[in-house]
């Protein structure tokens, strides 16, 4: 998915959005995860996706323990390029199929 596109959708549907710049990155590292990952990986990203708000608060605090502090609302972003980054990556694959 083009950057353009990315930072369009979420520009709609946030406020106060990540940096722009690190958006093509962001999404790269995720697709890339998806082309190197094993089905347990795969099913971890899912799980993310499918968190509750007190999951997300206990996934923020572990990432903030790293040095990295998240706002609820950045962490939802990178989320849904999470989530763009998985639905690419099933699509790409389901069309080597067909």
């Amino acid at each position: 998915m083009k950057q353009q596109k990315i930072s369009a959708l979420l520009k709609a549907l946030y406020h106060d959005t990540i940096k722009l710049e690190s958006v093509n990155t962001t999404y790269n590292n995720f697709y890339k995860l998806c082309l190197d990952s094993d089905k347990s990986t795969m099913d971890y990203l899912h799980d993310v996706i499918n968190m509750s708000s007190d999951e997300r608060l206990e996934l923020r605090t572990r990432i903030a323990e790293r040095g990295f502090e998240l706002t609820p609302n950045q962490l939802d972003q990178y989320i849904f390029i999470l989530v763009l980054a998985i639905y690419d990556y099933t699509s790409d694959c389901h069309d080597e199929y067909t």
